[in-house]
């Protein structure tokens, strides 16, 4: 789709919304209603509890500026967007806070990130992980993605985490529409306190493939000789059980063992910088 001078931006469309209400919330509002859109049916009751509080209108003007946004990025390709428009939407207008806020400019994380990437492990080392222990929205994970060749990319499983919500919807938002496969988790990194995590959908269906290819060899010799299209058909139904079962675990505490697992991966981290 082209754009012209007159189509609307994304900031354009926030800012009306902006005209009547605060603007943190504002901003608040169109990350959770996006993030919850784009997982794929597994964070509806966030959805309708976060909706419920706008007009009618003033969600079709979110509806927009998602689709604004989208196309901003298209013409960027892993470039944190969110990031910049909350700093200069939400955080410095009508006086808000900064509370200690700062998101890493792009050119910085670009760098750091061919700085980490050095040589891509060869595909018999399995998934490439990343820990990201102060997210923001995203950038520097974007960063190291593009940094990385494609077939490496679609190896990368990220853990985020961040102590602002906004924070870890805006991260949310950007990996699910760059295909990351991401869990991101609300909690003080420094604490290791964990309050609450969110799984995208290529991380749910990139960690439960097996089951999808398991499929093949679960029937028996009747539906072995079944076409092809009525074998595939079952997959659906496959795919809605994934979906419910992620749902159950969406917006809940990491488990005790993937705590454990975010805890050694920092600690590793800090060896590293030391």
């Amino acid at each position: 789709m082209k754009t012209t001078k007159d189509t609307p931006t994304f900031r354009s469309l926030i800012e009306q919304l902006v005209r009547r209400h605060d603007a943190y919330k504002v901003f608040a509002a169109f990350t959770h209603l996006t993030a919850c859109a784009l997982a794929h049916g597994t964070r509806e009751p966030e959805y309708l509890d976060e909706a419920k509080q706008w007009e009618r209108d003033e969600l079709e003007i979110f509806s927009h500026a998602l689709g604004a946004l989208v196309m901003e990025m298209e013409a960027r390709p892993f470039t944190d967007l969110l990031g910049g428009h909350y700093m200069d939407l939400a955080l410095s207008h009508k006086g808000q806070q900064w509370n200690g806020e700062f998101h890493t400019p792009q050119p910085i994380c670009e760098l750091m990130a061919r700085m980490i990437a050095g040589d891509t492990p060869p595909p018999d080392d399995g998934p490439i992980t990343l820990c990201e222990p102060a997210c923001g929205a995203g950038a520097m994970i974007l960063a190291y993605a593009q940094a990385l060749p494609a077939d490496a990319r679609r190896r990368l499983r990220v853990t985020a985490i961040d102590i602002s919500k906004v924070a870890c919807d805006m991260c949310f938002i950007n990996t699910t529409l760059w295909g990351i496969p991401a869990e991101v988790i609300h909690g003080d990194t420094l604490r290791m306190e964990f309050r609450a995590s969110w799984r995208n959908i290529h991380w749910i269906f990139r960690g439960n493939l097996h089951l999808l290819a398991g499929l093949a060899d679960s029937g028996n010799a009747e539906e072995a000789d079944a076409p092809e299209a009525d074998h595939l058909a079952t997959m659906p139904n496959l795919a809605k059980a994934v979906i419910v079962s992620a749902a159950e675990g969406q917006g809940q505490p990491p488990s005790r063992q993937k705590t454990e697992q975010i805890k050694a991966a920092l600690g590793q981290q800090m060896m590293d910088f030391s």
